[in-house]
């Protein structure tokens, strides 16, 4: 009953084309004319740092982007990382940049004090980048997006709960060439020198495309199979929150 709710929600007009991200199922669909064009296996949010619902549109990909580090993972992440590692941004090749863009050392800061939450920091582009080489941007007031990874081995995994919220895509240059398949300029041998490059290079999507993130634990797929996903985040039971868009 909970999840028939969020279904009938997503019963209207989606797009002739557009991007579904279902979270619980670690799973996102590239939909055309109404069929499945493809499968992509997804790594989303921790149980303590949720993937939210959103109802958005996918507007411009950048490869080899930079990687700001939000405010929650410098308190949460990167200062334990420090007080453990020293030598950890050196290695990550992460910038600490003051609020003039001026770049500090490490060696300046207190890592045992809120004082890192002052300053901004950034990784290079890079195979180590934590958002490897594409970014998929859209809007979203919870500051998230989808992105390549490093760490490609989670894909593996039957559980796929290791983000801080964003949602990494497995194959994902394959999702941004039937993104970028209507945007003059950028074909699949464009999108691959563009990658090769190593260069930051931004692209426009032509026709932005809709983009659902999703939480369904039940459905019934084309064939008539029940299918069903751990309520990873507790949100089925008597009284929480049914799943509804935001973005």
């Amino acid at each position: 009953r909970t999840n028939l709710v969020r279904l009938r929600s997503m019963s209207g007009n989606l797009g002739s084309r557009y991007v579904l991200c279902n979270i619980p199922a670690t799973q996102i669909e590239a939909v055309e004319n109404g069929l499945v064009w493809s499968y992509f296996a997804a790594v989303v949010g921790k149980p303590d740092r949720p993937s939210p619902d959103i109802q958005s549109r996918m507007v411009e990909i950048n490869f080899n982007p930079f990687w700001t580090v939000p405010a929650s993972i410098v308190r949460r992440d990167l200062i334990p990382k420090m007080q453990a590692e020293p030598d950890y941004l050196t290695k990550n090749r992460i910038r600490i940049l003051d609020a003039n863009g001026y770049e500090l050392s490490p060696a300046q800061i207190n890592w045992y004090s809120t004082e890192a939450t002052n300053y901004r920091f950034k990784q290079d582009p890079g195979d180590f980048n934590s958002l490897g080489s594409i970014r998929i941007n859209f809007p979203s007031v919870h500051g998230v997006y989808m992105h390549d990874t490093p760490y490609k081995n989670l894909f593996g995994d039957d559980f796929r709960f290791h983000s801080s919220g964003c949602v990494r895509v497995q194959n994902v240059h394959d999702l941004v060439n039937w993104l970028l398949a209507e945007t003059p300029g950028w074909s699949p041998a464009e999108v691959d020198h563009a990658i090769r490059s190593g260069e930051r290079r931004d692209a426009r999507i032509a026709r932005p495309v809709p983009l659902y993130w999703v939480y369904v634990t039940a459905w019934v797929t084309a064939e008539g199979v029940v299918q069903f996903r751990d309520d990873i985040y507790n949100r089925d039971g008597a009284g929480g929150p049914v799943a509804a868009s935001r973005g």
